[in-house]
């Protein structure tokens, strides 16, 4: 079974660093091994760890700090997690580096955008006019809008061509598309809900398929498809 290295949030007020567990137990269902690495641990040191493994998967969590962008802090930014923000950042580029599958979800995906070079819509809100709302109050399982799935992307093959009804738990999503990323999927208002890459393999998704997978078994196609890509790796070595 493939080693999976899984970021994590982490509080600074109360030095603790802590993960849900429907992240942990998708990997794991899907084939994968997952070893959390807190951010507490040194940019250095985690990138030493991610080198023994054989794939990176960026967990969702806080906002992502304008200044991995290049942008000013927005006015409704929310919470941001330094530490976490320097460490994902650095295994991005390590993991590009040493040819390691990378998957994202939610902040994950914000986080490989900006590591690439894109950038990030700080508040839909007030930054995109006829949003429609990407923040449900609703539970996590449930479907609260419908995206569209690009014909013949990764997505596609992994879930399907067409519409599907995800969940929503963002207010940051992504804006320039990194270079060398494809888009995937997006919301009914032109948002960018998923992108890729298969060269080096790059999965992105904007919504929350690990609070689904129980109602919704088909999201887990979405880690088999990445654990699978991290076998091969695992393999090939």
């Amino acid at each position: 079974m493939p080693l999976i290295a899984v970021t994590c949030r982490h509080s600074h007020q109360q030095g603790v660093s802590h993960i849900q567990d429907a992240y942990v137990q998708a990997v794991e269902q899907a084939g994968g091994l997952p070893v959390v690495l807190p951010p507490s641990l040194s940019p250095a040191a985690s990138v030493d760890i991610l080198s023994r493994m054989d794939g990176l998967f960026l967990s969702g969590g806080s906002d992502l700090s304008p200044y991995f962008f290049g942008k000013p802090p927005h006015p409704r930014l929310g919470e941001v997690e330094a530490l976490r923000d320097e460490q994902e950042i650095a295994l991005v580029k390590a993991a590009l580096g040493l040819g390691l599958p990378i998957f994202g979800i939610c902040r994950g995906m914000q986080v490989i955008n900006a590591a690439l070079g894109g950038t990030i819509l700080q508040h839909i809100d007030e930054d995109r006019v006829g949003a429609i709302q990407h923040r449900q109050e609703a539970p996590g399982w449930h479907r609260h809008h419908q995206v569209e799935i690009v014909p013949g992307t990764m997505l596609a093959a992994a879930l399907g061509p067409g519409a599907i009804g995800v969940n929503s738990f963002h207010h940051q999503v992504v804006d320039q598309v990194a270079p060398g990323l494809t888009i995937s999927a997006a919301s009914p208002d032109g948002l960018v809900e998923a992108f890729e890459s298969r060269e080096p393999w790059i999965l992105g998704v904007q919504w929350h398929p690990e609070r689904m997978i129980a109602r919704y078994p088909e999201f887990l196609g979405l880690f088999e498809l990445f654990c699978s890509q991290c076998n091969n790796k695992s393999m090939q070595q």
